[in-house]
């Protein structure tokens, strides 16, 4: 069960060398914007010699943006873990992976339930996983049926890609690949929110949730066996607080 952020040692936290934070629900509650209070946290963990990476369903371009923005230099991973880079500025890293089975399995649901399913703009940006809305259809009625592809609710929206893909998965694949000679598991901090960082959660030890209101309370019980630390705070605030939390007692 997860335990305060609090008790996050200074052995613990000088150990950390890279930090994999989570977008929607993690560094925001949504929209493009971090907050100042993020933007400088972000900046303090780098200048303590912490690199800062983003994992996201969001797109590839997307993640370029804001870490453009950021001035952060870490992995990024988006689509849930099936598109990464290893830095913001560097070629996007082969996973192997095909977006037929997302485009196959959304035209079946389109079949299926006509006039309520519908694709968000930035399908268009997307490389592998395929994300809609559908209007008052239970995540586990669109399940049935589907074949070669799993179906994540991030809370923001839904999302269909290849099964065997995950955040963690595709995290463990870039850290032998990575600057900053060999990278153990103990030495990276993930957080996150929702269900789509549980995998996160279970391969890395070092792993913060961020409560968020939104999760259903079956898998929010999940989260907090699944992760080490938690959150006072919800999004940003809580983000803030733990990133504070690791400068302050690596001193």
């Amino acid at each position: 069960m997860a335990q305060s952020y609090r008790n996050i040692t200074p052995q613990a936290a000088r150990r950390i060398r890279l930090v994999m934070a989570d977008v929607d629900g993690t560094l925001n509650t949504g929209g493009d914007d971090l907050s100042p209070a993020v933007q400088n946290v972000i900046n303090r963990l780098q200048q303590s010699g912490i690199m800062v990476g983003l994992v996201s369903g969001r797109t590839d371009p997307m993640l370029v943006r804001m870490a453009v923005g950021l001035g952060i230099g870490g992995p990024l991973i988006s689509e849930n873990g099936a598109v990464a880079r290893l830095t913001p500025d560097g070629g996007l890293v082969d996973l192997g992976y095909s977006r037929r089975p997302a485009l196959k399995a959304l035209e079946q649901l389109k079949s299926r339930y006509p006039d309520r399913i519908r694709e968000r703009e930035d399908n268009s940006e997307r490389l592998i996983d395929v994300v809609f809305w559908a209007e008052g259809i239970p995540a586990g009625e669109l399940k049935k049926g589907l074949k070669d592809v799993q179906l994540l609710d991030s809370t923001y929206i839904l999302h269909l890609m290849p099964k065997g893909i995950d955040k963690g998965k595709t995290l463990l694949k870039l850290l032998g690949r990575m600057n900053l000679g060999k990278l153990g598991k103990n030495e990276v901090l993930v957080v996150g929110d929702s269900m789509t960082d549980l995998p996160l959660f279970k391969l890395f030890p070092l792993s913060i949730l961020i409560p968020n209101p939104n999760i259903p309370a079956a898998d929010s019980r999940i989260l907090r066996k699944s992760s080490m630390y938690i959150s006072d705070h919800e999004a940003g605030e809580g983000f803030v607080e733990v990133a504070s939390h690791i400068i302050n007692v690596r001193t």
